[in-house]
């Protein structure tokens, strides 16, 4: 999964977050699917807007850069995009919307547009010259190649007509990936340079000749500048995709005068100012269901005014610059998604009641009492992270709710014990639960209830007591178990009970001790890509099993009481990136052979012996010292 790896050697204050990537993506999927399944039931259907997995602002590993659930949830509507095009553009039991040379006629296109015989011949006549031409300057404007040999602009790639010869289609996306860089002025010029055009790549004013464009996908072009005003001459536009583009400046009022769009997503671009405070600005968007401004240097308050578009499902401002509170009437509005991540709101959400099926409020200033807010029965995704939320442990996490698939209060200031029996009965269908960097405390025992469904548990940084239980150890779907920082004891538990997904496991900074169980049986976790363990109190020597550890990428047991030496069997672990063992009772001679992937290397505090590998010998001085008083060789001091 690209820009996800986990950090070389992770710090105390950092592990919990190395831990979420490949846990979060599986359970995130999951979730997806079983949003699909449930999406049917909800009306009208709508194309997809997003699907980039990520927002590059962000530069941790956690739930949202994984996954965020502007993602998530585009990406569950992406899911619906055929019965879109089928029920709102043009249905195939009432005309077809094809390339030039289609069987079907006037009347049956205006019928399916939605347009009423008398409309479409007061119409603008469209001629193929006149498309083309206006066509022609829209390729040049965008620094786009014109096909040679075809003259007819019905014919080129991105370019979808009726039969009578409108232009209902231009799909124009990019394929070229933008590797989630953020968007800045120099990356888009310099992205502009090096695909051989000229700067700035703009979008020309003809687009608003295109009357008849049902469906404009223009994402990922580099285009710069304003949006055009003529772009409101399309009437009977439907679906509007400007997301992965340069665009900046206000937002346009072309955006509030398409009464048929459906839905409109201009997410990562340079949009700054307000959005409109006024309904009035509102009053021709009847149609809008779906609207993604995500990811751009929106500023001032959400408007309340949002709250009376009559058929808004989905609503995404994540990652701008919004301030003040969340209108109430926007909060109790039924919503498939409401996405307001990465924000600057502050709000006290005390007794109020959230209808949205989707809910992401992460890294804002929001507060309240989690207790008292009122959740949808149908609410299937919470993200509260990164905010000031109080009160005692999660009661929707205890409901019978079964339509809750992940939860996120991490990073909050949640207090107390967990409820004996919060989890029970069992036959919910959860997937992701994080609850890390609270002051949650007492036994873990309560967590051996949940779902078989879980894919991914994050509980690190809390003051959670005693021994982990067994039956976290017997999750089939279990993916990630972070349980670091804590205050646990006892001996690590055998991981060897249905765990074959497991691939990242975090028991480091508590009291566990005993020998490094989960090293013993490989076969047991053959997926397990991390294991930290360090800062605990583990004894007995590194297994000699270590060697079967295929997949293994980190591994870290730095800090324990460790003895006896370091496996020759290392050079086994193929994929191994890096090793920790610094400050053990490791002794004797450090093996020759390692795997060509490795990057890291702590040895220090250590009593090992003889020279340095040639292997290891473009590590730093640091890696070996302090400690190991009868080491030598680069980059230590040369061998007597």
């Amino acid at each position: 999964m690209a820009g996800t790896e986990y950090p070389p050697i992770p710090r105390s204050t950092t592990i919990t977050y190395a831990l979420r990537a490949h846990a979060t993506a599986a359970a995130c999927i999951v979730l997806l699917l079983a949003y699909c399944s449930s999406a049917t039931a909800l009306k009208p259907i709508s194309r997809p807007l997003i699907s980039r997995p990520s927002s590059a602002r962000r530069e941790r590993v956690s739930l949202r850069t994984v996954l965020p659930p502007a993602a998530q949830f585009l990406a569950a509507r992406r899911a619906e995009r055929t019965s879109a095009e089928k029920l709102l553009v043009v249905p195939a039991e009432r005309a077809e919307a094809a390339t030039v040379g289609g069987t079907s006629g006037d009347d049956s296109l205006s019928t399916a547009l939605g347009l009423s015989g008398a409309a479409s011949a007061a119409s603008l006549p469209q001629t193929a010259a006149a498309n083309t031409a206006a066509l022609t300057a829209i390729f040049t404007a965008a620094q786009l190649p014109i096909p040679a040999n075809k003259p007819n602009a019905c014919a080129w790639p991105g370019v979808t007509c009726a039969a009578n010869g409108a232009v209902v289609e231009l799909n124009l996306t990019s394929s070229v990936s933008r590797l989630l860089l953020p968007p800045t002025p120099r990356l888009c010029n310099r992205t502009a340079r090096e695909r051989g055009g000229k700067v700035p790549v703009t979008l020309s004013a003809s687009i608003g000749q295109l009357t008849d464009l049902v469906d404009l996908r223009l994402s990922n072009l580099w285009l710069a500048g304003s949006v055009p005003r003529s772009l409101s001459r399309l009437t009977k536009l439907q679906f509007l995709d400007l997301q992965d583009n340069c665009f900046a400046g206000p937002l346009p009022v072309a955006f509030f005068r398409m009464p048929k769009l459906y839905s409109l997503s201009a997410s990562r671009n340079f949009f700054s100012g307000g959005l409109p405070q006024r309904p009035a600005a509102y009053a021709a968007m009847v149609s809008l269901s779906d609207l993604d401004l995500g990811i751009n240097f929106l500023s001032g308050p959400i408007p309340a005014a949002l709250a009376t578009l009559p058929t808004l499902r989905g609503l995404l401002l994540n990652t701008n610059r919004l301030s003040g509170r969340i209108p109430p009437a926007l909060l109790k509005k039924e919503l498939s998604g409401l996405v307001l991540d990465w924000n600057r709101l502050s709000d006290d959400l005390s007794g109020q009641q959230i209808k949205a099926f989707l809910i992401g409020l992460s890294r804002n200033r929001l507060s309240g009492n989690l207790n008292t807010i009122q959740f949808s029965e149908s609410v299937s995704f919470i993200d509260f992270s990164e905010n000031l939320f109080s009160g005692t442990f999660p009661q929707i996490l205890c409901s019978n709710s079964g339509s809750l698939g992940s939860v996120d209060f991490s990073r909050n200031r949640l207090t107390g014990a967990v409820p004996a029996n919060c989890f029970k009965p069992a036959n919910r269908v959860l997937l992701a639960l994080f609850l890390s960097r609270n002051n949650f405390s007492g036994s873990l025992q309560p967590f051996s209830s949940l779902p078989k469904s879980i894919a991914a548990v994050d509980l690190g940084f809390n003051k959670f007591t005693g021994r982990i239980p067994q039956g976290l150890t017997t999750l089939p779907q279990l993916f990630n178990l972070d349980l670091g920082a804590n205050y646990l004891t006892g001996p690590i538990p055998h991981f060897c009970q249905g765990q074959q997904a497991l691939v990242s496991l975090n028991l480091a900074f508590n009291a566990l001790s005993g020998p490094p169980t989960p090293l013993s049986s490989p076969s047991c976790a053959p997926s397990l890509t991390a294991l930290y363990l360090s800062s605990n109190r583990l004894s007995g020597a590194i297994p000699s099993t270590i060697s079967s550890f295929k997949s293994l990428k980190w591994l870290l047991l730095d800090r324990n009481a460790l003895a006896g030496a370091i496996p020759a069997g290392v050079s086994g672990m193929q994929q191994l990136k890096g090793l920790g063992v610094s400050y053990n009772g490791l002794s004797g001679p450090i093996p020759a052979a390692w795997p060509r992937t490795i990057g890291q290397v702590l040895l220090a505090g250590n009593r090992l012996s003889g020279a340095v590998p040639a292997a290891l010998s473009k590590l730093k001085r640091a890696s070996f010292k302090p400690g190991n008083p009868n080491l030598c060789g680069t980059p230590l001091p040369a061998c007597k």
